[in-house]
């Protein structure tokens, strides 16, 4: 089967869930990026499945996404298939003081419903606009907490379409980074919590997003914070200090809020967010003799 006729079959057996030449835009938060070949919305783990399977049979790229909320797609796109679970694997089940949630949930959902039911734990997942498994694989976290301390194991389902289950213990979990130990697609996240009036968590909850309302630029087209702090700074205080802030290039700006933002005027091309990102780790390496790390993830074609 030549490629084209494998992502014709793609197209077919997906109908209404598969779209040739999609453009990222569509799907980022930064609302940037050029087309993929082709992105599919599974909406079961069967559906999932067999995506993979011929993928791995055929030897097709693919690229794993969620809502895009931490994911900077550059102009010229992705070649290969982009599997998007925004749609689906969206399960939640509670089960005492535990949950089992599907990596297409949305973090704050996922949140809310456990302080619903009086279950602590999640409260700093209210505030980030991400999923499950993006949340994972990156460590998601904010105001000192992080997924990796609430996790007690991982679904996954290998490129050969094998289902894998992993302990914590075995993921490697370090400052915004997961370190898995195969590659594939999350599937599954299993969270231990514990048990709290709902409405002491939801006055957390509450606080968490005053503070994030108060420091980041929530009302402009943003993806996460762009680099990671490095020990013992702020990632967001070094930019300010190099004179960055406010700082525009093309139809991007390094938030006048908190500089470790970068927005979307309304028409940016990636390129213009890149340009930014790479002046600022021009400018860290030179004045300050360190790289700044990205947190957000680049992919794709200039």
């Amino acid at each position: 089967m030549s490629r084209r006729e494998f992502l014709s079959w793609m197209k077919e057996k997906w109908k209404e869930g598969a779209f040739w030449d999609e453009p990222l835009s569509y799907h980022t938060s930064w609302k940037v990026g050029g087309p993929c070949d082709l992105m599919i919305f599974p909406h079961s783990l069967d559906e999932l499945r067999k995506i993979v399977g011929k993928a791995s049979e055929e030897g097709e790229p693919l690229f794993v996404m969620g809502r895009g909320t931490n994911l900077l797609v550059l102009d010229g796109g992705i070649r290969g298939t982009v599997i998007n679970l925004s749609q689906g694997l969206k399960e939640i089940v509670f089960e005492g003081e535990g949950v089992r949630a599907g990596a297409g949930t949305d973090l704050p959902l996922l949140a809310a419903e456990a302080a619903r039911r009086g279950l602590s734990g999640l409260e700093f997942m209210g505030g980030i606009p991400g999923t499950v498994g993006g949340g994972v694989k990156g460590n998601a976290g904010a105001f000192g907490n992080s997924i990796g301390q609430v996790l007690k194991r991982l679904q996954m389902l290998d490129w050969q379409g094998q289902d894998r289950t992993m302990e914590r213990k075995a993921l490697g979990f370090s400052y915004r980074n997961s370190n898995l130990p195969c590659e594939g697609v999350i599937v599954e996240a299993e969270f231990g919590l514990w048990e709290e009036e709902s409405g002491v968590i939801r006055k957390k909850m509450e606080a968490f997003q005053k503070e994030r309302s108060r420091r980041q630029p929530l009302q402009s087209l943003i993806a996460g914070s762009v680099f990671k702090n490095p020990p013992g700074a702020h990632a967001g205080q070094i930019i300010e200090s190099l004179g960055l802030k406010g700082k525009i290039l093309g139809r991007a700006k390094i938030s006048d809020l908190h500089a470790n933002f970068i927005e979307n005027l309304g028409d940016a091309k990636a390129a213009d967010l890149l340009g930014l990102i790479e002046l600022i780790q021009e400018r860290v390496e030179k004045e300050m003799g360190f790289n700044l790390e990205l947190e957000v993830q680049v992919v794709g074609e200039k």
